[in-house]
């Protein structure tokens, strides 16, 4: 008598349980109010006629605003812009006056711009796009430390530079 099953047996209870696996996966998804949209963009969540945001963005983060709010707040002196962008990207190109604090190397970065920081005054993450959530996560965090006047520039810096906007350059 031999211990090995056939080889057929294996991949066939195997694809029985790939089927299982996968009808109780679109029952669950159908029924859950946080299920994935099985056809679509699932990368972001359209909040107005401006304004994208990724799926991961809740009511409970601070406001998203459009390129126009942006603009807006650039014009004033009471708005500091974060590039959430790590150091390259940033040196490539950011909004003019914008500080270099990349989500990624938060703990890093952040003793550099702190002092430059005012809780005061109303400040503005952005990245790359839509696609990138860093804004997000630095809002987050910097919500953490205190920070209330934050928005988030989901548009970011393909948004700002798509539009022909200032841009500035650094070394």
């Amino acid at each position: 008598m031999s211990l090995r099953e056939n080889p057929n047996k294996i991949f066939f209870r195997a694809v029985i349980i790939a089927i299982f696996s996968l009808v109780i996966g679109v029952i669950y998804n159908s029924i859950s109010r946080e299920g994935i949209s099985v056809k679509g963009n699932w990368s972001k969540k359209v909040v107005s006629d401006s304004l994208i945001v990724p799926y991961s963005y809740t009511k409970d983060d601070p406001p998203a605003i459009s390129l126009g709010q942006a603009m807006t707040y650039f014009q004033t002196h009471n708005t500091i812009f974060l590039d959430a962008r790590l150091e390259p990207d940033y040196k490539t190109g950011h909004i003019p006056k914008a500080l270099s604090l990349p989500f990624e190397e938060f703990e890093q970065y952040f003793p550099k711009v702190e002092s430059l920081l005012s809780k005061d005054k109303n400040v503005i993450t952005y990245c790359d796009g839509t696609e990138c959530e860093a804004s997000l996560f630095l809002a987050r965090l910097l919500k953490t430390k205190g920070f209330n006047n934050l928005k988030i520039f989901f548009g970011g810096w393909t948004e700002w530079n798509k539009a022909g906007l200032p841009v500035q350059k650094s070394n």
